[in-house]
């Protein structure tokens, strides 16, 4: 009995030193929130239709134009505690915004 009951003890110390020193899961909902109120506070020109790959630093954002539908991908770096915008690609296909 003793044997089974520290069988269980190692097995169940085990698992939770393997939770508390593995990955953290991102949460998308939170990062993507966090990006929207960045362009809403910058330019306010277009909303995240969808998200792409996410990493706690770096993330991939698909953008539509509020005025013109133009999509774009987007990719945005945390920079500390903001999200920061580096890299912008239009997305084939899609009506573009003249440039005036």
């Amino acid at each position: 009995m003793r044997s089974i009951f520290l069988a269980f003890a190692l097995f169940t110390a085990t698992a939770c030193a393997h939770n508390a020193t593995g990955p953290r899961p991102i949460n998308v909902a939170a990062v993507r929130s966090e990006i929207n109120g960045t362009i809403r506070s910058q330019t306010n020109d277009r909303s995240i239709h969808s998200m792409g790959h996410v990493e706690t630093n770096k993330a991939v954002v698909y953008t539509t134009n509020t005025r013109t539908g133009a999509k774009q991908e987007e990719t945005w770096i945390k920079d500390g505690q903001r999200w920061k915008l580096q890299t912008t690609t239009a997305i084939a296909g899609t009506p573009q915004m003249n440039a005036q």
